[in-house]
């Protein structure tokens, strides 16, 4: 079985919101809609579960039932971070899922991932045991040291910007998980759980237009994105 966690726990802050940016409006559509529509629509997505401020969480179910988005099975309290969260509703669903399910971890703001490329992350994740979707960098990336200068220029062929979902075994995803909080580490993503434990995690490539939407300027291109969906054959 195939599941898929959305975190949403966000505030909204760096859009200049005074609310979770979720229900920030894509033509006459919540942000969260277009986020959950390709996966509602997917075959290979099974069940859905939202982790969300308690104060969101009513007007997250009724827009669930506004646009009969069925496959949400869960929309369950946020902790305090986006990885305490995750983890949070895996120990929620323990019970449910077995070892070799394939759970994905997938940014509530990542609205336009498309049913191709779910289908493409969840095949390698079963082939690979875990995998990402990502495009590869553009400009060239520099490490910085606390001191402010560069301490290593990686090659750019090398690097990717990682994006999501994120997909991985429950047995895997689930151990990751309980090392990171044991040992009081915070991660980047669930990726850099997984490696911490062994895990190679595969590369799946993704159109550019599955980004995270953080700033203002991000929603303005987002509306671009959503007319051309509407004119285009992509199934998203």
């Amino acid at each position: 079985m195939n599941w898929l966690i959305v975190v949403a726990g966000g505030k909204g802050q760096r859009l200049n919101l005074k609310f979770n940016k979720i229900f920030a409006g894509l033509n006459r559509f919540p942000l969260l809609y277009w986020t959950l529509k390709p996966f509602e629509k997917s075959k290979t997505i099974d069940n859905i579960v939202i982790s969300a401020r308690k104060e969101d969480l009513k007007k997250i179910k009724t827009i669930l039932a506004k646009y009969k988005l069925k496959k949400v099975k869960d929309v369950v309290d946020a902790k305090d971070s986006r990885q305490n969260s995750t983890f949070e509703v895996l120990k929620l669903l323990k019970t449910r899922m077995k070892n070799n399910d394939l759970v994905g971890i997938h940014n509530a703001v990542n609205p336009f991932v498309t049913q191709d490329e779910i289908g493409k992350v969840y095949g390698a994740a079963k082939k690979w045991g875990a995998s990402l979707l990502a495009y590869p960098a553009k400009d060239t990336v520099k490490i910085v040291g606390k001191d402010e200068f560069v301490a290593e220029t990686p090659l750019r062929e090398k690097c990717w910007y990682a994006q999501t979902p994120q997909v991985s075994t429950f047995k895997n995803l689930w151990k990751a998980h309980a090392r990171a909080a044991g040992q009081n580490f915070v991660g980047t993503d669930d990726a850099q759980l997984l490696e911490r434990i062994g895990v190679k995690v595969r590369i799946v490539p993704c159109s550019l237009q599955n980004f995270k939407i953080t700033f203002p300027q991000d929603l303005l291109i987002a509306e671009q994105i959503v007319r051309k969906l509407r004119t285009s054959k992509v199934k998203h």
